[in-house]
């Protein structure tokens, strides 16, 4: 992937030492460019990328280094390395025998290019790791096993505002700005999927919340093991996605799919999504509600009128029972839907003191004063009755009610008789 050029200075080597390096064949991506010469004298070693060195040619191994630059491999040949300094050890990558062999320096000038391979494929590694976790817009990060972050991405340091160096070696409480209290606590965070990615020695998928700085944030999670040569647990590698503001969205819609845009009550598609279901293996009370007058309202004073007033008894709706499902199944059609055994007279008793809020609601406004509300009744027996039989029986009350003369509750029987009011 990358091309390396190198610049291999051989200063004061003998000539067979030199003719067993140039024979080494260069490695994949690695090109030789050999400069040799007697002495330090007359060259610019600032050029080297591998500098080979004779003790005798002229200069010290600290002179050397301080010449070719701290990027230089220095390699000094001496058959007395044993009296040389820490210093002057320091100062160069390597120590050769004085006099070298062909074979021998063919051996030694061949592990020296594979070592600078290595080191330069390491870089690559490195270089192609940071740059592919970057450029992700997903939260990825590397843990030692003691939870400790080894390295994490842009999009981490971003949601963190932390920089990478300030996250280096730093525990979860830290970079999420959380006291260590409520970490350990494990509030806001799930502490246990570090051990469950450890005891499945597998990738795990989570979906977590955690609490940052800027407040509670949902993650899908993928975390996986990392292990060493041995076996040995290392730690983890984590990518998450940020899921907040979709999820946040997602909620949204939902809600926008199931609720009636203008009163806010549920709709009448989910009304039957949702009520099927129920029928099927529940007891329902079903009170269907048609506003009295509704049609004269809006002809007089206008839609704005009407919703308003729709408005205000889908919160009488909401008030009135709290436990229960509110639907407005368009226009001026509302039902209440209860779970459960419910007694007539259970009913009777809510639906007369929602009347009277009814009628003290609608009074409080002049536009209002002429509205009212029939309503029909019916009571599931049993489970399994289907939806559209009780929705049915309730509309039919309910018209009962209106030609009762309006304003006024009906249950449904089989007859049509019951408790007008």
């Amino acid at each position: 992937m990358y091309k390396c050029d190198l610049n291999i200075y051989l200063v004061g080597v003998e000539t067979e030492a030199a003719e067993a390096m140039r024979s080494v064949e260069p490695l994949e991506w690695f090109s030789h460019n050999f400069i040799a010469a007697d002495g330090f004298a007359g060259i610019d070693v600032q050029e080297a990328d591998v500098l080979v060195f004779k003790a005798s040619a002229g200069a010290g191994a600290e002179r050397v280094r301080e010449m070719a630059g701290e990027k230089a491999v220095c390699v000094i040949c001496s058959d007395d390395a044993s009296g040389m300094s820490c210093r002057e050890l320091s100062a160069v990558d390597d120590v050769w025998p004085g006099r070298l062999a062909f074979d021998t320096a063919k051996l030694l000038f061949a592990r020296l290019m594979k070592d600078i391979k290595l080191k330069k494929d390491a870089w690559l590694w490195e270089l192609e790791l940071q740059s592919v976790i970057d450029t992700s817009m997903d939260l990825i990060w590397f843990k030692g096993r003691y939870g400790e972050h080894w390295r994490v991405n842009d999009a981490f340091c971003k949601i963190v505002n932390k920089t990478k160096e300030d996250i280096r070696g730093k525990q979860h409480y830290y970079i999420w700005g959380l006291s260590e209290e409520e970490y350990k606590a494990g509030k806001f965070v799930c502490l246990e999927t570090e051990q469950d990615v450890k005891e499945a020695g597998k990738t795990c998928r989570f979906r977590e919340h955690v609490m940052g700085q800027d407040g509670l944030r949902e993650m899908i999670t993928l975390k996986t093991p990392l292990y060493d040569e041995k076996g040995e647990f290392l730690g983890t590698v984590g990518v998450a996605k940020d899921i907040t503001k979709e999820e946040a969205y997602r909620k949204k819609l939902l809600h926008q799919a199931q609720t009636d845009e203008l009163t806010g009550l549920l709709n009448r598609r989910y009304c039957f999504f949702k009520l099927e279901k129920l029928a099927r293996c529940e007891r329902l009370a079903i009170c269907y509600m048609d506003l009295d007058f509704f049609k004269e309202l809006n002809d007089r004073y206008g839609h704005q009128a009407g919703d308003d007033a729709l408005v205000g008894f889908a919160g009488l709706l909401r008030q009135n029972f709290p436990e229960a499902m509110n639907v407005r199944m368009g226009g001026d059609e509302f039902i209440v839907v209860m779970r459960g055994e419910h007694s007539r007279e259970g009913i009777q008793s809510q639906l007369d003191n929602f009347m009277d809020n009814v009628h003290e609601f609608f009074a409080r406004t002049e536009e209002f004063r002429e509205l009212s509300v029939s309503i029909g009744v019916t009571i599931g027996e049993e489970a399994g009755i289907p939806l559209e039989v009780l929705l049915h029986q309730g509309d039919i009350a309910m018209y009962e009610a209106k030609n009762g003369g309006k304003n006024r509750y009906c249950f449904y029987s089989d007859e049509m008789y019951g408790a007008n009011r």
